[in-house]
């Protein structure tokens, strides 16, 4: 692997006001993986936060511009928690611009950004930020331990794919809502700059952050997409 970005669904920041473990975990992994000399940036997203606050702008009439703004906000949020708890090895601010992500690279330190345009969720970012820094791979931690033929949380009879192409992909997501704050596995945008850019995604769950640490030592973890 060239380097990764590691976006860090709703999934690590949900319940973080009454119990952290879960993002201290994921922390933990990612200092692991830095540790073994790995090239990172860190995108992260909203979870249920973002969610609330997209609903109390649309029930005050605010635009989807304006939804979109206030997910991003929250994001930021995120990402500066996520800064705090890396300490030195993160880029001291959050990361505003693919432009910052490739100087905060360029420090050696790890970039970490939230959202960054209205329009775009936080997986067209991630793909964006891949693409600018010139890395391989992108890994989402989410919900889910991988992609499946239909919801897990739904139906848990359901099928984990392990490996698909991204043509597979965005038939799988076709239809789906593109809200704010709606965004299911990765949004179309995304897909397009992955797949234009030969970048392999891999989809694993929040709740095993240590399979990042499976991933680099080429254990077959979660879904992959190429």
């Amino acid at each position: 692997m060239r380097g990764i970005v590691l976006l860090l669904g709703g999934r690590v920041f949900e319940g973080i006001f009454e119990d952290s473990s879960r993002f201290n975990r994921v922390i933990e992994s990612i200092k692991e993986v830095h540790g073994r000399g790995m090239s990172l940036a860190i995108v992260t997203g909203g979870s249920e936060i973002a969610r609330k606050y997209i609903e109390a702008v649309r029930n005050t009439g605010g635009s989807k511009y304006m939804q979109d703004y206030a997910g991003i906000l929250v994001t930021r949020l995120h990402a500066l928690l996520t800064i705090s708890a890396l300490g030195d090895l993160a880029y001291p601010k959050v990361v505003e611009s693919y432009e910052e992500a490739a100087l905060a690279a360029s420090t050696s330190r790890i970039p970490v950004s939230g959202g960054i345009h209205p329009g775009y969720s936080t997986d067209a970012v991630a793909a964006i930020i891949a693409e600018r820094l010139g890395y391989d791979t992108l890994v989402k931690m989410t919900g889910v331990d991988g992609i499946y033929e239909e919801d897990p949380r739904k139906n848990p009879g359901a099928r984990r794919i392990e490996e698909l192409s991204y043509d597979s992909l965005e038939k799988l997501v076709m239809g789906k809502s593109y809200d704010p704050g709606r965004y299911e596995l990765l949004d179309i945008t995304s897909i397009k700059i992955l797949r234009r850019s030969s970048i392999k995604t891999i989809i694993l769950s929040a709740d095993e952050p240590m399979a990042l640490i499976d991933l680099l030592e080429g254990k077959r973890v979660g879904s992959s997409v190429r």
